[in-house]
């Protein structure tokens, strides 16, 4: 089973989890401008959402990127680093170098380009929480690893759902300051300095809101040591071993997924009845969606990477992931020049129904700039900074002629 997911000698790299990043950066892309980076639908006002001209078919684009997408796509990346911690601990003690230095730098550099990824592009970057959640994993990764997956239900499942439920209980709730009005007029403005303001008000009231702090950093947390767990247990270097759990596993997150997106969309109690059991039995069965499609996302592309045929089509997801920086900054860019007023201004105007095309014709250039950039450099560009920022040297960038002939 093992022979088309081996660590490439060369590249040192994982073809099936280069895969997986550049899914997840599908399903980030998707998200974002389907709804977060569009305004679709808190930021529209009623008229605005009244005018849209498929109001029917915006509601279910966007409700299938609540249940195959938003959500899943970060759980998806914080399992990756997760692994790729792991994978970083083994490669620091086979060489002799300590690692929690080089980890810290890493988690420096990744907090920086977070930082300017939020507030000088566009709100809503996952890396700065990446960076809190690998403290405590820099802590804490030396437990054993039966002991690492109870930690993962409490955090991915226990702790979300239960802050989910608690917020409906008290009498305190945090609610936005921001008006569709507020904000449209803000990043419709022209005025980049008008949406870096802004970008500061937004995550600011973020850092204030223990509901959103709690529940977000603890599911990433939670896929983080999911992913320490896999690398714990050789999952990917033990395939053939693990072959008929990975098949069971498959199955049974088809169950769970199809229980809790029962759960999440015929929810027996009404909020007439009882909004306290409502969001009991909307909470649990949303956070079994989410961990019932990550079993499946995960699962599936490792069977998929067995067979030959159907491994093609999800090999050329592989070059995005290898750059999944450089993209996932990339999306933003691009999302402020199609959204802003510094651009085309399409914020709040807009709904589902024609940011997805858009969404995934931009995902198929990335595809082929991916590609193309990786035939004659080793790495993505950020990836490039990123490295050079860590070791504080100078790195080879573009490959020698010789390396350019296949």
């Amino acid at each position: 089973m093992a022979s088309h997911i081996q660590l490439n000698a060369t590249t040192k790299r994982i073809s099936v989890i280069d895969a997986l990043r550049g899914y997840a950066l599908l399903g980030v892309l998707l998200t974002h401008y389907t709804s977060a980076f569009s305004g679709f639908p808190g930021l529209l006002t009623d008229e605005q959402l009244a005018s849209l001209p498929f109001p029917a078919l915006d509601h279910t684009i966007f409700l299938i990127n609540q249940l195959f997408f938003k959500l899943k796509s970060r759980v998806l990346f914080s399992f990756l680093f997760g692994l790729g911690f792991y994978f970083q601990i083994k490669k620091s003690e086979r060489l002799g170098i300590p690692f929690r230095k080089s980890f810290i730098k890493r988690l420096l550099v990744m907090l920086l380009f977070g930082l300017i990824h939020t507030y000088l592009i566009i709100w809503g970057d996952i890396l700065r929480w990446y960076f809190v959640a690998g403290l405590f994993l820099l802590v804490l990764y030396r437990l054993d690893s039966k002991l690492i997956l109870a930690l993962c239900f409490l955090l991915t499942v226990v702790i979300p759902a239960s802050e989910s439920i608690t917020e409906m209980m008290v009498t305190i709730h945090h609610e936005t300051v921001f008006s569709p009005e507020y904000v449209q007029e803000a990043f419709l403005s022209g005025s980049y300095w008008q949406s870096i303001r802004l970008n500061f008000l937004i995550e600011n009231e973020r850092y204030t809101d223990p509901w959103y702090f709690i529940g977000y950093v603890s599911n990433i947390l939670g896929f983080f040591f999911v992913g320490l767990w896999a690398g714990k247990v050789d999952l990917f270097k033990k395939l053939a071993e693990y072959e008929t759990k990975i098949v069971w596993s498959f199955f049974i997150g088809i169950l769970i997924f199809a229980a809790g997106t029962g759960m999440y969309l015929f929810n027996p109690i009404s909020k007439t009845e009882s909004l306290l059991w409502y969001q009991i039995i909307h909470s649990i069965g949303y956070r079994m969606n989410t961990l019932g499609l990550f079993m499946i996302y995960l699962t599936g592309f490792i069977l998929i990477f067995q067979k030959t045929r159907l491994r093609t089509y999800l090999e050329v997801l592989v070059p995005v992931g290898k750059m999944t920086l450089t993209n996932y900054i990339m999306q933003s860019v691009v999302a402020v020049l199609i959204f802003n007023g510094v651009g085309l201004g399409l914020f709040g105007k807009v709904g589902p129904s024609f940011t997805l095309p858009i969404a995934l014709a931009f995902f198929i250039v990335q595809i082929i700039f991916s590609h193309v950039w990786l035939h004659y450099y080793y790495t993505g560009p950020l990836e490039w900074l990123w490295r050079v920022m860590v070791s504080g040297k100078t790195q080879p960038l573009r490959k020698q002629a010789h390396h350019l002939v296949k």
